[in-house]
């Protein structure tokens, strides 16, 4: 039992070291960290955003988080490495947790938010992410909201090794809200994917075959291109057609809705067309200035518009 005893108080010390960072590090992109035992010491190693606010002026800031380490955690001489998150800090579900919760705390739109970081996790790469946003969004109740995009695993091994999880909560005036971010990491491979290898004779005949075929795709479409010549008039008139303008100013088109009602839109955040239609009655009655009866004649007449 002695054994066990101390595998439990390593692992739970690990836990509080890693709450502590997390407390003292606020506002760097603190991003996970790993403690392996040297010779020479305890070697931790911390992923930051901005390492510049972690290690502070002459390094005064890093010394005393050392210190604080030795005396607190009973940790044989501590040496802390600090390792710049840089391009894949997009791809960093604690990062990306953190940024979202200052996003909310600074009085963005949990819609909004939740998906301008589900974008910008699959931009980055990303194979699949879901964003869980928890507390009171809305009204007096608590409520639960998930953006998913892409491919998750939830349980078993499998997400254990493909996951990458993280967790960060927004304090707002209303109450606190939960961030919970899950990233699929784009080198990840899963168990049903299978790579099937040719022979290196079969692979030869194959790319023949690709090359006879690509000659015979590039003649017709020489052939194609001389016989059909569209005409001037027609090359203007598909230059002049242009996509549809979502602007929020277009809510102006709606009877009983003036200039007013969309400067409250945009001062709380919101841009476009798309993002009001995702609102449901009771987002729109919660900004500023703006009642349940005009909130239902807004997605009344919405439809009409978008369509």
């Amino acid at each position: 039992m002695a054994g066990e005893r101390k595998f439990i108080r390593e692992s739970t010390n690990r836990i509080l070291i890693k709450e502590f960072l997390i407390k003292k590090v606020e506002g760097a992109g603190f991003g996970g960290m790993t403690i392996k035992r040297t010779p020479m010491g305890t070697r931790i190693n911390m992923v930051v955003e901005r390492p510049g606010m972690v290690i502070g002026k002459g390094g005064s800031k890093i010394k005393q988080i050392t210190a604080d380490i030795r005396e607190k955690f009973d940790v044989d001489n501590p040496q802390i490495e600090i390792q710049e998150a840089g391009s894949t800090a997009s791809l960093n579900a604690q990062i990306m947790a953190e940024k979202l919760a200052e996003a909310l705390e600074r009085g963005w739109h949990f819609r909004r938010a939740g998906h301008s970081t589900v974008r910008r996790i699959m931009g980055a790469g990303g194979k699949g992410c879901q964003v869980v946003i928890a507390g009171k969004l809305t009204g007096s109740r608590h409520r639960t909201e998930k953006f998913t995009q892409g491919h998750i695993k939830y349980c078993g091994e499998t997400a254990k090794q493909v996951m990458d999880r993280g967790f960060a909560v927004a304090k707002l005036k209303a109450g606190v809200l939960g961030v919970k971010v899950s990233i699929m990491k784009p080198d990840s491979k899963l168990p049903d994917e299978i790579e099937i290898r040719l022979p290196k004779t079969e692979k030869k005949d194959k790319k023949s075959s690709k090359k006879e075929k690509k000659e015979k795709t590039e003649e017709a479409r020489k052939e194609k291109t001389k016989t059909k010549q569209p005409a001037p008039s027609e090359k203007k008139e598909e230059t002049k057609e242009k996509p549809t303008e979502t602007d929020i100013d277009k809510l102006t088109d709606i009877p009983g809705i003036g200039p007013s009602i969309v400067k409250k839109f945009k001062k709380a955040g919101v841009s476009s067309l798309e993002e009001v239609f995702e609102m449901d009655a009771d987002d729109l009655a919660s900004i500023d200035g703006i009642g349940g009866k005009t909130a239902e004649t807004i997605i009344k007449e919405l439809k009409k518009i978008l369509e």
